[in-house]
């Protein structure tokens, strides 16, 4: 009976011992299984810049010519990106329902990046950007000054109605950063410099009106207002949009 009672004891231990080592050994496979999905979402995360992603501005909507801008970029390798984006503006988004009607934009903005590094959270890069912008909308109420000023005699013509058109292309040099918000959403920050040329066009004034020099209309305001200017002018261009980012792969 003392060798079968001992038995079992020594039975039970060798079990118990197993039970723990076994219990031990799965445990650190459940720490190295969640380290490696750890690694694997970190690394696809990291991959989002330089793959397929569709992204949406969110300055484009609250500019003085709002649209709604939506991109595709697509990755050629582990340094360069090309694709672009569309933007369609029409009456009903912020700043067109004021002293116009008829509103209506569209612009092709096709750009190509290079990626110049990776961090932990983001990746930084330069970019070449064109862009084309065409927008039209009756204004009411409203003054501009002429490309033909009557010798100096003209600074600004009011009038009750106009139809106006602004033509704006040019190129941009951007640089930005991507950063991490999920495994499949990014913030993407652009800023750029570079040249425009742009062309303000009236036409179909009605009940026009000459006035000379306003002080307050020609040196408080005239800088502010985009639409102001008659013809054709060229400039520096700034930029500063930030994107949200959808990855497709």
């Amino acid at each position: 009976m003392r060798i079968t009672t001992s038995a079992l004891v020594i039975i039970l231990c060798c079990i118990q011992t197993l039970q723990a080592q076994t219990t031990r050994e799965e445990k650190k496979a459940i720490r190295v299984e969640k380290r490696v999905k750890k690694i694997e979402r970190r690394d696809s995360i990291s991959r989002i810049p330089v793959k397929s992603y569709l992204s949406l501005s969110l300055v484009s909507p609250i500019t003085p010519f709002p649209r709604i801008n939506i991109g595709y970029t697509k990755s050629l390798n582990s340094h360069w990106s090309v694709g672009g984006s569309v933007g369609v503006g029409f009456q009903g988004l912020p700043y067109t329902n004021g002293d116009s009607s008829n509103y209506s934009l569209y612009e092709i903005r096709p750009e190509v990046l290079y990626f110049i590094g990776k961090g932990e959270k983001y990746t930084n890069y330069v970019g070449l950007e064109l862009f084309y912008i065409n927008s039209k909308e009756t204004l009411i109420s409203d003054t501009f000054e002429p490309v033909n000023d009557a010798n100096g005699t003209v600074d600004l013509i009011a009038f009750d109605r106009a139809d106006y058109q602004r033509v704006k292309n040019g190129v941009l040099v951007n640089f930005g950063e991507y950063t991490r918000l999920s495994n499949t959403l990014m913030l993407r920050i652009n800023f750029g410099l570079g040249v425009r040329f742009k062309d303000n066009s009236y036409s179909n004034i009605e009940n026009p009106n000459f006035r000379g020099f306003d002080f307050e209309e020609n040196f408080l305001f005239s800088d502010t207002n985009p639409r102001r200017e008659e013809g054709f002018s060229t400039g520096f261009e700034f930029n500063m949009d930030f994107r949200l980012i959808y990855k497709l792969d």
